[in-house]
């Protein structure tokens, strides 16, 4: 699993969310650990900043918020990652998108592209 977690983390801070998405959801299909939720979370932040991209705003609300739901029980680090930083960063997302919600895509301003960080004595190099 190691392998393609990474690959998953590396794709998603690079903007690549539709691959991470891929790579997070082939772990997740066999996957039957108790962090189970995690990596759907995980999944889910992918899909909702991938519609977020393309302008799915509706679409990027759900995602988002449900991934928010399921990372949160992992706060403030899991596997090594600052749970708590992707959350925030996601819920700073939430906040703009609701915002904006009345005013649509045109009114809507694209944050930061979130990131997935390692927590401190993880090494960083191996993603």
């Amino acid at each position: 699993m190691d392998e393609l977690f990474f690959r998953g983390i590396r794709e998603f801070n690079e903007g690549k969310f539709f691959e991470a998405h891929d790579s997070f959801e082939e772990i997740w299909q066999g996957y039957r650990e108790p962090d189970r939720e995690f990596l759907q979370g995980l999944i889910q932040a992918a899909v909702g900043l991938y519609h977020l991209e393309h302008r799915n705003l509706r679409g990027a609300r759900s995602q988002l918020s449900k991934a928010c739901s399921k990372l949160t029980a992992y706060r403030p680090e899991h596997r090594g990652l600052s749970v708590d930083l992707l959350f925030a960063s996601l819920q700073r997302h939430l906040g703009v998108l609701e915002a904006n919600r009345e005013r649509g895509v045109e009114g809507f301003e694209i944050l930061d592209r979130p990131r997935i960080q390692f927590s401190s004595g993880i090494d960083q190099s191996i993603a």
